[in-house]
């Protein structure tokens, strides 16, 4: 070629490629922008969660004249002190709303003055859990069983909420949130159970002897991870491709910044936010990852907007990982911009070309229908809005919606949960019908509950076929004290649905134990010890300030039932709980869960927590790494069997769990006491092939590559 052309051309190319990068770096700063002006703009009378805004538009408002509506004035004001965080002059508000009663001698309704001293009890419970756990923070605090560094040391909080609860209990008896709220405030000072009266104990909050399980620590301060924050999403996953997991962690709050932590191989964690080219990327009630492009490097969906209704209009951020430790927010040029309120969403390759499509669940409440959108993947790093085409038609209030393949046929399927609506399970048709789909929820038997929240695909009892588990969200800390007192109660309680295989499912949730009001949030499954079988971490609480539930966690037991293990294991942390991952943080052969805490309410702040697992389970695992070259490159949707040498068998689904937290792609799978493997099976899909591995060594990991045959 001649070498003026040869130049031309270079010089060409490299233009191409600088105006490539110049448009893709304008895009993600008016990225940038964008979320900074919907944070400027954001209407305190409609937004309740706009705490500080709201409490100065309050403050303003003018009222009558009159002393009844100038104490009702004062507890609004007081309240929405406590939502932004002032909890010292909500107290001190709350308190002159009562002495001007007093000194008035008004005879306000009941209602109303026991009204104030509830919010005035809970709000001296946070003022206690300010001082003593966020202020004073140690990995005991807020864990129930509350003991040793749990124990307030300042217990002027947990005191006066105790005085007012022995009142409003003396009025009602049989409020069973007040008998929940002064058990964990006696508990917060030390005096439970031997100092409760015994007419208010509820006696069930210490571990049973009946179950033997071991203490996880709380060190998320010791590694690093101790981010404070307010409800969000949780991603571990090896996102630098050195070896080891790292960690993104999200806040709600339009102007939180999101948080990337990086490993250092030693499982500390340094923060490379701003390494990362991430700030000004901010909100994000939840996040999933996939590898959009097959680059080997997983990309991450932000979901915002979730909760807010009309004031949820917000954009979806698509942050495409460069491989070399930074991201780049391509959202606008990859054809996947809008603005729908939303907080749930799942990457699967529905049509099994080998590239990853995306499904997002919107919200449509009681205002304008916010249909969800399924982008299909162009495989040139732009996508195209197939929902309606293809028959899904997803219209409610979806908090989960997540892929699993219910009949093995290779392709996968939609299980949609929706908050007030029966859920719906979407057949996937297959390429004969042109990858159209048909909901067959009512058929299958899995449209409760009726108000669902977090759900996901998994086979809870190695029978080789796909469960669906989907959580209830509807009770309060009354159904909780019930269902630990033995007290029958209407809380909604998650559903656990087994595979008939036959395109049905069955309830199995009271005979496998799962049948308790569980206020469900952050949600995920992993194998804490190594037996093979999956178990369950629920993040659990409400926006209310008096929604204190520990989180809980379930171990399966042979896939049979499932045992509360939530105070043997120290993992009843009493703040709210929303994105959870299991991963092998440390790499020391067991799985570590990451939680991200905190509320809705700007004040409703707490530290981020990591369960270090004690490992002495002497259980085996092996490591699957797989990587697909028909198929997607992180290898969703492919199927694991592993058959062991005592002629029992293991499934897995590629899968980063449950619909709200991520874990990583790749598989650490339990197997027992077994100490060899007899065979390995990958089925992968796209190609439909399958490959067998034999005596892989267990307790390592193994790195798999698709055949290209």
């Amino acid at each position: 070629m001649n070498p003026l052309i040869k130049l031309i051309l270079f010089v060409f190319i490299i233009f191409c490629l600088n105006g490539c990068e110049s448009q893709e770096i304008r895009y993600h700063n008016k990225m940038i922008k964008i979320l900074s002006e919907k944070s400027e703009i954001i209407d305190p009378e409609i937004n309740i969660y706009a705490s500080k805004k709201r409490l100065a538009w309050l403050q303003k408002q003018s009222h009558d004249t009159n002393i009844a509506s100038k104490l009702q004035h004062e507890a609004v004001i007081a309240n929405e002190m406590l939502n932004a965080g002032y909890t010292q002059q909500a107290i001190d508000t709350y308190n002159n709303v009562l002495n001007i009663i007093d000194s008035l001698e008004l005879s306000p309704p009941r209602e109303f003055t026991n009204s104030v001293l509830d919010l005035l009890a809970i709000t001296n419970l946070r003022l206690g859990e300010e001082i003593n756990c966020l202020d004073d923070h140690n990995k005991e605090s807020c864990i129930i069983p509350i003991r040793g560094s749990g124990v307030h040391r300042n217990k002027s909080g947990s005191n006066k909420a105790i005085q007012i609860y022995n009142k409003l209990l003396s009025q009602n008896p049989n409020d069973f949130v007040y008998r929940w709220l002064i058990n964990l405030a006696y508990m917060l000072q030390g005096d439970y159970p031997n100092n409760i009266p015994k007419k208010w104990m509820i006696p069930q909050l210490t571990p049973s002897d009946s179950i033997s399980f071991p203490e996880f620590n709380e060190v998320a301060a010791e590694r690093g991870l101790d981010h404070i924050s307010l409800a969000g999403g949780s991603i571990a996953e090896d996102l630098d491709q050195d070896g080891d997991i790292d960690i993104l962690a999200s806040s709600w709050g339009i102007d939180n910044q999101i948080q990337l932590f990086i490993n250092d191989g030693t499982g500390h964690f340094l923060n490379h936010t701003n390494k990362a080219n991430l700030i000004g990327i901010t909100g994000g009630l939840n996040m999933v990852h996939g590898d959009y492009n097959n680059d080997g490097f997983a990309d991450i969906f932000v979901l915002r907007g979730g909760w807010f209704g009309e004031e949820g209009k917000t954009p979806n951020s698509l942050l495409r990982n460069n491989g070399d430790g930074t991201f780049t927010d391509i959202t606008i040029a990859a054809n996947i911009y809008s603005e729908f309120p939303t907080q749930t969403a799942s990457w699967g390759d529905y049509n099994n070309d080998g590239w990853l499509d995306l499904i997002i669940g919107n919200e449509t409440t009681n205002g304008p229908i916010y249909p969800s959108e399924l982008y299909h993947n162009n495989g040139d790093g732009t996508f195209t809005e197939k929902s309606q085409t293809i028959g899904l038609n997803i219209i409610g209030f979806i908090k989960a919606i997540v892929w699993g393949d219910i009949d093995n046929d290779g392709d996968q399927d939609l299980f949609v949960s929706r908050l007030g609506q029966p859920n719906s399970l979407y057949r996937n048709n297959g390429k004969s019908q042109n990858w159209s789909f048909t909901d067959i929820g009512r058929i299958a038997g899995i449209e409760e509950p009726k108000n669902s929240f977090p759900a996901w695909f998994f086979d809870y009892n190695n029978d080789g076929w796909e469960d669906i588990w989907v959580s209830g969200y509807d009770n309060s800390s009354g159904h909780v004290a019930m269902d630990y007192l033995g007290i029958p109660n209407k809380g909604e309680t998650p559903r656990l649905y087994k595979n008939n295989k036959d395109g049905t499912f069955s309830n199995v949730t009271d005979e496998t134990n799962m049948n308790h009001p569980l206020l469900t949030m952050g949600s995920n499954f992993g194998d804490i010890n190594n037996d093979g079988f999956l178990d369950i971490y629920l993040g659990t609480g409400d926006p209310d300030y008096r929604s204190i539930q520990p989180n809980r966690m379930f171990i399966n037991s042979s896939g049979e039932t499932f045992d509360d293990v939530t105070f043997h294991g120290r993992f009843g942390h009493l703040q709210k709980g929303h994105g959870v991952s299991f991963a092998d943080i440390d790499g020391d052969g067991d799985q570590d869960v990451h939680a991200v805490m905190g509320g809705a309410y700007e004040g409703s702040v707490f530290q981020n927590t990591l369960y270090e697992n004690p490992g002495n389970w002497e259980n085996n695992w092996i490591g699957i790494s797989l990587h697909g070259l028909k198929a997607n490159s992180l290898a969703i949707g492919a199927r694991i069997t592993i058959l062991l040498e005592n002629g029992n068998s293991i499934f897995r689904t590629v899968s980063s769990g449950g619909s709200f937290g991520a874990n990583p792609f790749k598989q650490m799978i339990g197997i027992g006491k077994n100490n060899k493997i007899s065979k390995i099976n990958i089925y992968w899909p796209v190609s439909g092939k399958n490959q067998d591995y034999y005596n892989l060594e267990t307790n390592r990991w193994h790195y798999i590559i698709e055949s290209s045959s």
